[in-house]
């Protein structure tokens, strides 16, 4: 009755989980998930890659205690060295370049609920080290913090690698394998599968059939045997991509032993489980291209930094002129009185003329103005308008370029020419291009500040930088288009949210049955709240794509391509909240 009852929920899990098959190691790695699911017991998955791992955890935690709690799943090998031990245990505000603001990490989020470390055997050695304390009585402290904090999260870790191997080697902790090692599951490979190979391939070949309306293909005798004997390096993933493939390109509905010969690639690759290489042998150029990529990042925060200062200064004596310098009706009819005259006049000596009988007109009037302050202040206006270019400047007051010097040096603007200059040359070197602007919709005398928020990653698998880069260009929208000031709190406008979902998918094949293209899809949720008028808050979700060629590696596109997707996303945010296209 035991086993009945057994066998039933293995059944519903199955169901549940889309899991195909009936091969004995299929159903020990489930009998055991479900066994160790209502413990708080720390779980090592092992199997080669493709088998999917990556569902067990799900399983362990929808049926445990926790299931009501958070569940992230983050891919340890996509996270760059200097980057992980922020996205895991979070850090202090200031503790690295960039870090504007505290963050909790992943640990601190997933308090009460569990956490699948998947590729763990790619974890750097300092992490393994911080990982290990967690496990052993759930404290961590963030990076460049001295606060012990607590947390009561249930890992579950999965690895492709040879973990015993990478002991001996000095690359993977013995005492946290251990630790992570409380309950073992091992995934079979697919060629250890036996006829779950066919039961797969009828689900993929119906998948297809279904999604794009074309006839189904099946498998004869002599075909299946092939399939039964393939070694399938690649597993499951590789099978459903061959399954795709043949529904699209082949001419037959019944597939023959030629036929998927044409399709199967014949190599020699290794099915063992990955090992991580050794330093001996061949160098490589990793840890410098580490480095490389650590320095200009961090050169990248820096002036995305100056940027937004130089941006809210400005805005600062924006307010500060307009609320010190507000002019009189009669005052304001005579300075274009004192740009019409100077228009003809080339000396300094005559201007002063000019400017003393316009004076002496000014002090006869009920309000009276300090002309040496009105003058200054046009001049400076003009400098800052045309960003300190001097011809420019003076051709828009009406007088030449050398008189304009004369006024320069007389009021003692040289300071304020170099920072429009240098605040000129570095917008124009950094600033974002890609779209026309023209005005935003924001009633300045109701809405002065803005506060966003840090968009954390949510994501299932995540690419360590993504945020910083989103984060950073989010910012610099709302500082280079707008005069809103960025307050870290309680702003008039609050825009803040998550990075919700990052995955990669096939996108086309070649006339040979391969994989040509492969799209990278980013998608944020965003939360805008507008406190002077609540009728415009909303909640929405913006995507963008971006393809490139399988035969480039992700890590020599990722970043050039999640920049383009920011830069999409946030002209997308922007255009949602404020902007006049």
């Amino acid at each position: 009755m035991s086993a009945i009852m057994n066998t039933s929920e293995l059944q519903r899990i199955k169901q549940r989980y889309n899991i195909v098959g009936n091969s004995p190691g299929l159903n020990r790695a489930l009998d055991v998930a479900l066994q160790v699911a209502p413990t708080d017991l720390s779980v090592l998955i092992v199997g080669e890659s493709g088998v999917g791992k990556e569902i067990l955890p799900r399983v362990i935690h929808d049926n445990s205690p926790r299931r009501r709690e958070k569940y992230f799943a983050i891919n340890c090998g996509s996270i760059p060295e200097g980057t992980i031990d922020s996205e895991l245990f979070g850090h202090e505000k200031g503790s690295f370049t960039g870090a504007i603001g505290e963050s909790e990490g992943y640990f601190g989020v997933a308090d009460k609920g569990t956490i699948f470390l998947d590729e763990v055997g790619e974890m750097p050695m300092a992490t393994q080290a911080r990982l290990l304390r967690v496990l052993e009585n759930g404290e961590y402290i963030r990076v460049g913090g001295t606060q012990i904090r607590k947390t009561n999260v249930r890992v579950v870790a999965a690895t492709n690698v040879n973990i015993q191997k990478a002991i001996s080697e000095g690359r993977f902790r013995e005492d946290l394998y251990y630790r992570l090692n409380q309950v073992p599951i091992q995934m079979p490979p697919l060629r250890e599968r036996g006829e779950d190979i066919i039961l797969l391939f009828r689900l993929f070949a119906l998948q297809m059939a279904e999604k794009y309306r074309l006839p189904k293909i099946t498998l004869n005798e002599e075909a299946r045997q092939m399939m039964l004997h393939y070694k399938w390096p690649g597993n499951v993933r590789q099978l459903k991509n061959i399954t795709e493939q043949m529904s699209v390109l082949s001419q037959e509905r019944e597939i023959t032993a030629e036929a998927l010969n044409h399709f199967i690639p014949h190599d020699t690759e290794s099915t063992m489980l990955a090992t991580i290489p050794s330093s001996g042998g061949r160098h490589s150029y990793e840890n410098e291209r580490e480095a490389l990529y650590q320095v200009l990042q961090k050169l990248g925060g820096e002036l995305s930094d100056l940027r937004r200062d130089m941006n809210n200064l400005r805005k600062q004596l924006d307010d500060a002129r307009n609320a010190s310098f507000i002019p009189s009706p009669s005052a304001v009819q005579k300075i274009p009185t004192i740009i019409e005259s100077q228009s003809h006049i080339d000396s300094y000596d005559e201007s002063l003329k000019t400017e003393d009988a316009v004076a002496e007109e000014i002090k006869t009037e009920p309000e009276t103005l300090n002309l040496e302050n009105i003058g200054r202040q046009m001049v400076e206006k003009a400098l800052e308008r045309n960003k300190g270019n001097r011809k420019k400047a003076a051709a828009e007051l009406g007088i030449s370029d050398r008189t304009l010097y004369r006024r320069i040096k007389q009021y003692g603007l040289e300071c304020i020419m170099i920072i429009l200059c240098v605040g000129s040359l570095l917008f124009s070197s950094c600033a974002f291009k890609g779209y026309s602007f023209t005005g935003a919709s924001i009633n300045y005398e109701k809405t002065k500040t803005i506060t966003i928020a840090d968009f954390p990653i949510r994501s299932s698998y995540v690419w360590g930088p993504m945020a910083g880069i989103f984060n950073n260009r989010l910012k610099d929208e709302f500082a280079n288009h707008t005069k809103l000031r960025q307050v870290k709190k309680n702003g008039d406008l609050v825009i803040e949210g998550e990075i919700s979902r990052y995955e990669q998918r096939n996108k086309s094949v070649t006339a040979q049955g391969h994989s040509a293209l492969t799209e990278l899809s980013m998608t944020v949720t965003v939360r805008f709240t507008n406190n002077a008028d609540h009728s415009k808050d909303f909640e929405q979700q913006f995507t963008s794509n971006k393809s490139y060629e399988t035969t480039q590696s992700l890590n020599s596109v990722q970043e050039e391509l999640v920049t383009q997707m920011s830069k999409d996303i946030v002209d997308q945010i922007f255009n949602a909240t404020v902007a006049d296209w």
